[in-house]
């Protein structure tokens, strides 16, 4: 019996249609960041064990959630049905997972790519093929997966919001804005899409509009990251109680590098400090985390690196940035083996109190953040908001004028930036620029819905109301 085609027309070998009906069911959970997307292919799977391709879905999407042990399992059941596959697409996911089951990811992400580019209809590749380019800092890539496919299939809300997200991470905020908002009137129910509609709002500064974003999608679902994002945006408003409502959230819990960077801004930026047991705590759960290190990504090893250090436990902290140096070069590990790893040295340094060093260690890859992967442009912000903050803490006032304007040039409401500003003024002796910034702080904190006892915002009143 011939096999059928799934709803893009693309050849797969089941000839049950419950078992084809159920794989695009896990597909398309997985791709709008709905739950339910392994039971599904579970179901698959029950219907027709013999359908290699829900066997390589289950292993890529278990992968993708850190679950060592059903990706590997799926991944041994998808190489044992080889035989089965019937056209080269899917003999080509045979062989991707084949790679990932032996370790070797950058083979895996190649043949990835290679079947988003033969085939671009195909999702589950095209998507996987975009992490990939998140992962390398290469949004510019991005952009080429997501129009390639929107070329052989116009509308698919999946490829707008691709190619949103990726013009917004490449600087082209009103275009991405436009792609995602575009794609999220199409499918209302889908995360993915809200999450890149919140990203291009929290890239302009539009506080209000990101948070309303992410609001409205946990309300349909749940999901760990959109949580994230909400906690992130509080700890940026300086909502300390709320992020950390955020971050004890138990249905569903943040993933634990998550919880370390709140916790590393609160401290970091808010003078926000957590308890040591919290972090030993934290510590703990990078140990279990690290049994299977492969299926951590660059991002989290980062994160743990800070939780140990933070903990107190150096020598781990320290292997962490002996891993991140034995990366491959340059955009092969979107840069973690070079600046990634200064870059943890650096926050190391913070920690021990060497805020000379730290600065030193993390120049470089502050100058060239947009070219890691990794993480997008909003997550890796923390980054710069915490090498200006140790310019402040050093007294260095024209180093801090020039990093406050080149983000308030994409970010008018960035109240660090302009916070510091008013630190500089304050500083060089300049009580009318220092004035003005301070209105600015102010203006700006009330239109986004800075926190009403946040320092920054009481400070700049002060200095209004004793200039009055």
């Amino acid at each position: 019996m011939k096999g059928l085609a799934d709803l893009k027309g693309l050849a797969v070998s089941t000839t049950s249609s419950e078992a084809l009906a159920a794989y695009e069911r896990g597909i398309d959970l997985f791709l709008r960041w709905r739950g339910g997307a392994l039971d599904a292919l579970d179901a698959a799977a029950q219907c027709d064990p013999r359908f290699a391709l829900t066997h390589c879905t289950k292993a890529y999407i278990a992968s993708r959630m850190g679950r060592a042990d059903l990706a590997t399992a799926a991944g041994g059941q998808a190489v044992a049905r080889a035989d089965d596959a019937h056209s080269e697409r899917e003999r080509l996911h045979l062989s991707a997972v084949a790679a990932m089951q032996r370790g070797d990811g950058a083979a895996a992400h190649e043949i990835l790519g290679r079947i988003a580019a033969c085939y671009p209809r195909d999702r589950i590749a095209v998507r996987l093929a975009g992490l990939n380019c998140i992962t390398q800092g290469d949004y510019r890539g991005g952009i080429d997966v997501a129009r390639r496919s929107l070329d052989a299939d116009p509308g698919e809300p999946q490829y707008q919001t691709m190619l949103g997200f990726f013009l917004e991470q490449s600087g082209y905020n009103d275009e991405g804005l436009e792609m995602s908002r575009r794609s999220l009137a199409q499918d209302p129910t889908n995360l993915y899409t809200y999450h890149a509609v919140g990203h291009a709002y929290q890239a302009r500064g539009d506080y209000r509009s990101a948070l309303l974003t992410f609001e409205r999608a946990v309300s349909l679902e749940r999901y760990a990251h959109l949580i994230w994002h909400l906690a992130e945006a509080q700890a940026i408003l300086g909502h300390e109680r709320l992020t950390r409502d955020y971050w004890t959230a138990k249905n569903p819990p943040l993933p634990l590098h998550e919880r370390i960077e709140l916790l590393w801004r609160l401290e970091v930026l808010r003078d926000r400090r957590t308890e040591d047991a919290t972090w030993r705590d934290l510590a703990r759960e990078a140990d279990r985390a690290l049994e299977h290190a492969d299926f951590q990504t660059t991002w989290m090893h980062h994160w743990f690196g800070v939780g140990f250090a933070r903990a107190g436990e150096w020598d781990k902290a320290r292997r962490q940035v002996e891993r991140l140096r034995r990366l491959p070069q340059g955009r092969a590990s979107g840069h973690w083996s070079t600046l990634g790893a200064s870059l943890l040295e650096g926050e190391l340094a913070i920690i021990q109190g060497d805020l000379a060093a730290a600065l030193r260690l993390m120049a470089e890859a502050v100058e060239q953040i947009h070219t890691m992967g990794g993480g997008s442009r909003e997550q890796k912000d923390i980054f710069r908001d915490v090498f200006m903050e140790l310019h402040r803490r050093l007294g260095h006032v024209d180093e801090v004028i020039a990093l406050a304007q080149e983000r308030l040039l994409a970010n008018p409401h960035h109240v660090p930036s302009l916070a510091a500003m008013a630190w500089a003024y304050e500083k060089s002796g300049d009580a009318t620029l220092r004035r003005h910034a301070c209105r600015q702080l102010v203006l700006r904190a009330e239109e986004i819905g800075v926190a009403d006892d946040a320092e920054e915002v009481v400070a700049a009143r002060q200095v209004l109301q004793a200039q009055a």
